[in-house]
Order: structure tokens, then C-alpha cells, then sequence
């Protein structure tokens, strides 16, 4: 057989490069807005339309990689009662399956919006869709994980710093979002104050696991994006699943969860996969403090080898995961599942977050921390 030239290599190679490139591009979609759904007889309101708030839609450009030659926009609300400049600035970082709405739940919010709460205690807020949801540019799913989100994060905050003087700011992370936190920490410590966790543990519950393979449909074929969405590697929760995943149904307003359903979001399959790297002992690399709010009915970190419902025991198990340097606080949460946002009690979690900022990492205004995190053997600076 003749030998093959080397232009053939030459116009395979390029063949094979310009079908990737396609197909790349194919399979990147940019934002998937839909409407907010609302229950028949209710209605939905957003941080925006609070009186004297100001919100600024941010399009910030990033890369998953550093060299990377795509890019992808992150969008979300930079908000503030009053101006901006001075006040501590909490970047909100939602799990999968949900994009900027759970932090700003848009039914009762003045009793479900994280964002209102922290708006009204003087924060500045960035709540915002995390790439593979809402507005945000949906990559292909299979480059999406814990790692480049966490790197996205982190050119967010630069993006944010960039334009507005902010003493400190804060990550508030809710499940998937959390260990995305914890990343960024990690990577990007001279970025943050402070962390919040909500919905994590350093645990899986093996029922979660199960519950996971039969209650999800791939997104481009079923719910609310399919036709919409080409890459078959995003999933989405089936209907009417996430009251008895993520909810204790007898602390939730059934018009919540009902909310929650008709607002589902995409997640990428290789996100979940990758959780589970920071389930180990990473997070004893942290060097900022960290506050751990979790429900101890919470079906997806709670179970297996971690019963939260002893809560003191929880929380020595967690404490094996922090550094002094963290300065760890956690709260176990009564007859609360796995939102702790959108139980019947959000008003006092959120009150309890808020309470920790301001001691840990500074009050909204920009006011030093009343309890700054000192642990033992270091010297006040």
C-alpha cells in the first residue's frame, strides 16, 4: 500500500479540528430564560422591586481554563440598597438544578429571599446563574465541574472588584454551590472573607444516590428546555420529585415546593460526578472562617454514615474537616430538609447566616467583624 502523503495528514488533521470546532459549537447554547411560572392566584416578585434596592444585570465573560480559548458570559443581578461602594459584597452560588431563584425566591419573598434579607441588613448582593443554566451560556456539559466552575467564581469576583470598592466579600453557597465554595476557597483564597455552606456535608447518603438514577430525565428530551437544548449530557429533575428529596414536608408551604417544581433548572452530569472530590479532607486547606448550616432531614448529605439528626455528633464529624484557621461554626437545624432556604423557618436561617457575617466578616455597611475569627495560638493583628 503507498505510503500517505503528508498533505493528507495535513487535511485530515484540519478535517478532524474543523468537525470538533462544529460540534463545539453546535452543542454550546447560550442562555435558556423562561419566564418565572407562578402557582394559578399567585404572585411572584423579585429583590428588584424592593423599595430604594438598586440592581445592575451583570454579563460578565469568562473561561473554564486559564488560556482557554472559549468563552462563555455568566450572568447575574448586582443589587444594593443604596450605593454600592463600602458595603461587603455576598456572592450567592446556587446548587444543581437551581439558578438564581433560590437565593431570590420569588413567592412570600419577604419570607424566602435570601437576597431581600441580606439587601435589608446592608450587604451588597451578587445572585447569579452559574454556567449550564438561565441566562447564563450553557457549555458543553461534559466541561462543565466542581474545578472550572470554581475558577469561574473567581474570575466573577475580579469582574465585580473591578468596578466597585468592597471591604470584603463573602461566598454563600447552597449544596452543589457549596462545594464550589470550597473550591474557590481553596484556590482563590486571598478572594474571600468568609464562607457559608448550606445543604453540604462531607457525606453521600447511598439513598440519595438511588433516588438520583430513576429521577432525572436528560434535559434536551423532556421538561421545560427540551428542544431548546441540544447536548444530551444536561439532566433535570422528573416532575414532582423534589418535595420528597429535598423538603420536610411538614415545615414547607406546599405553594412553595409546588413553585420550586415549575421553576426547575438543568444541571450537567459531570458536575455530580465531580461533587464527590471534595467530599474528603480538602476543605482542611481553607483559611477563612466558614459557617455550616444544615437540616438534619437533609436526604442528600444526611444518611449512610452520617445521622444528623444527633446533632452534636454531626457536628464533631464535620469538625474533622476544617482547619483551626476556619474557625468552624455549624448549626444542625430542627425538622429541616435539604433547602433550609425554603422551609417554613427561612426567616431565622437566614437570620442566623446574617448574625455570623456580621460577627466573622464584617456588618453590610462595611463595619470591621464584632467577632473576628482568631484561632488559638494566633496573635490579634
Amino acid at each position: 500500500m503507498a505510503r500517505r502523503s503528508k498533505t493528507f495528514y495535513v487535511l485530515w488533521s484540519l478535517t478532524g479540528l474543523i468537525t470538533l470546532v462544529l460540534l463545539i459549537g453546535f452543542l454550546k447554547s447560550g442562555g435558556l430564560t423562561t419566564p418565572l411560572q407562578a402557582v394559578p392566584g399567585t404572585r411572584l416578585a423579585t429583590a428588584a422591586e424592593m423599595p430604594g434596592v438598586r440592581c445592575q444585570r451583570q454579563v460578565i465573560p469568562v473561561r473554564l481554563a486559564e488560556g482557554s480559548w472559549l468563552r462563555f458570559d455568566a450572568v447575574g443581578e448586582l443589587c444594593s440598597l443604596g450605593e454600592l461602594d463600602g458595603k461587603v459584597l455576598q456572592v450567592l452560588v446556587s446548587g444543581a438544578g437551581y439558578g438564581s431563584i433560590y437565593w431570590d425566591f420569588p413567592y412570600q419573598p419577604e419570607t424566602y429571599s435570601y437576597t431581600r434579607a441580606a439587601l435589608r441588613a446592608g450587604y451588597a448582593t451578587f445572585n447569579f446563574s452559574r454556567l449550564g443554566m438561565g441566562e447564563s451560556d450553557h457549555p458543553p456539559g461534559l466541561l462543565l465541574n466542581v474545578d472550572n466552575q470554581a475558577h469561574v467564581l473567581g474570575q466573577i469576583i475580579t469582574a465585580l472588584r473591578a468596578t466597585h470598592d468592597y471591604p470584603a466579600v463573602l461566598t454563600v453557597g447552597h449544596s452543589f454551590g457549596s462545594v464550589i465554595a470550597i473550591a474557590h476557597g481553596l484556590t482563590h483564597p486571598d478572594q474571600v472573607a468568609g464562607i457559608v455552606l448550606t445543604g453540604f456535608a462531607h457525606n453521600t447518603n447511598p439513598g440519595f444516590v438511588m433516588a438520583m438514577r430513576t429521577g432525572v430525565d436528560l434535559a434536551a428530551f423532556k421538561g421545560p428546555f427540551a428542544g431548546r437544548l441540544v447536548d444530551p449530557t444536561y439532566l433535570i429533575s422528573k416532575p414532582d420529585t423534589r418535595g420528597d428529596t429535598f423538603y420536610t414536608r411538614a415545615r414547607a408551604d406546599p405553594l412553595v415546593i409546588e413553585t420550586d417544581e415549575l421553576n426547575r433548572q438543568t444541571t450537567a452530569a459531570a458536575e455530580a460526578i465531580s461533587a464527590s472530590k471534595y467530599f474528603g479532607p480538602q476543605s482542611r486547606g481553607l483559611q477563612v472562617p466558614v459557617f455550616l448550616l444544615l437540616g438534619e432531614d437533609d436526604f442528600v448529605v444526611c444518611g449512610g454514615e452520617l445521622n444528623c439528626r444527633e446533632h452534636a455528633g454531626a457536628i464533631v464529624h464535620e469538625e474533622a474537616f476544617f482547619p483551626p484557621a476556619a474557625c468552624l461554626e455549624m448549626i444542625v437545624l430542627d425538622d429541616t430538609g435539604h433547602n433550609s432556604a425554603l422551609h417554613l423557618d427561612a426567616p431565622r436561617n437566614f437570620a442566623l447566616m446574617l448574625d455570623w457575617a456580621a460577627r466573622r466578616v464584617g456588618a453590610g455597611d462595611g463595619s470591621a467583624p464584632t467577632g473576628p475569627c482568631r484561632p488559638a495560638g494566633k496573635r490579634p493583628a
